[in-house]
């Protein structure tokens, strides 16, 4: 009980952090990539708010490609003893990526710019970062108790953990493909909303 709070604790540091680190390094970019940036972003909100057509199937099905690529790819790892390390580090990678995106957009829009990197991350972004965040914590549970088979010789029920770690798979999956649907038809929805604030 006491490794899973320390766990917790642990990835709850880690998402801080990246998304922290995210944030600065959105404000010391080169000129030349501040301006690749301002364009990537500006498009697409510009985009949104001319009601340029979208669609929604290509974006439907790179989003969830994205998605479950970086779930199998943790999944994976956690049934290793290797994923202890790099899964934390695509944690993190997430993490960043998200605080990134909240930066940029804060720093081309100003005081509008919270509002829209708020509606931009939530809530499909923050479910994404919650299902990363729990499949990261039993993956190193489960690489941690392989750890402790193969180093301490201490013994598991694997076909059962197996069974519990495959159940959280599925689960996961199912949430993703929700969440792909959302970021697909709601998250470009609502910032149309606030077009108002895109300039």
């Amino acid at each position: 009980m006491k490794n899973l709070r320390k766990n917790f604790l642990f990835l709850i540091i880690i998402i801080i952090s990246g998304i922290i680190c995210g944030i600065l390094f959105a404000n010391i970019l080169s000129t030349e990539d501040e301006k690749l940036v301002y364009i990537k972003i500006t498009d697409y909100f510009t985009n949104l708010k001319n009601n340029v057509p979208i669609n929604y199937f290509e974006n439907f099905l790179t989003s969830l490609k994205n998605n479950y690529l970086y779930l199998i790819v943790i999944w994976l790892l956690g049934l290793s003893i290797i994923g202890l390390v790099i899964n934390n580090f695509l944690l993190f990678l997430k993490s960043f990526i998200l605080g990134f995106s909240i930066g940029s957009i804060i720093n081309i829009y100003l005081y509008s710019g919270i509002i829209l990197s708020f509606w931009y991350i939530f809530p499909v972004q923050l479910l994404n970062l919650l299902i990363y965040f729990l499949i990261v914590h039993y993956a190193n549970i489960f690489s941690f108790k392989l750890f402790q088979v193969l180093f301490m010789k201490k013994e598991y029920h694997f076909k059962e953990l197996i069974k519990k770690y495959s159940k959280l798979l599925g689960i996961t999956a199912i949430i993703l493909f929700i969440s792909s649907l959302l970021e697909t038809f709601l998250t470009p929805f609502i910032i149309k909303l606030f077009g108002f604030l895109i300039k």
